[in-house]
């Protein structure tokens, strides 16, 4: 019997994942990161563009554009303000290897929307109109 519990033990033990790193060495190696590529790019209507890579496998994309938008000020007037709309992506590599990819868009009304392969799917209505 003592031997079964012992058997179950170490398999416990041998199956724990291991943490190949500590957080403290993580964040070193972070902060030692080299960019190895670099752009960005003003155009002529005012959007941007730029990304960049690392050597630690970060990658970020970015695109900004300007959009007019009309609002009602506090004297009742229309007035039309140029707002930053954002459209990227970034992709990082977690300790255990695995690589994460998130991609985001807002609008002219601040709305973010965040999808990445690995997050949850929202649930369908049961009842469509």
């Amino acid at each position: 019997m003592k031997l079964i519990v012992l058997s179950c033990v170490l398999a416990c033990a041998v199956a724990l994942p291991q943490q190949l790193l500590s957080p403290k060495e993580l964040r070193d190696i972070d902060r030692a990161a080299v960019i190895t590529s670099f752009t960005n790019e003003n155009l002529a209507d005012g959007s941007n563009e730029n990304a960049f890579t690392a050597d630690n496998g970060l990658e970020r994309r970015e695109r900004i554009v300007l959009k007019q938008v009309e609002i009602i000020n506090s004297d009742g007037q229309t007035e039309y303000r140029t707002v930053p709309t954002y459209q990227g992506s970034f992709k990082y590599q977690q300790e255990d290897g695995q690589v994460i990819e998130r991609t985001y868009v807002t609008d002219e009304y601040g709305t973010l929307q965040i999808d990445g392969p690995d997050l949850p799917l929202p649930v369908p209505d049961p009842h469509p109109q």
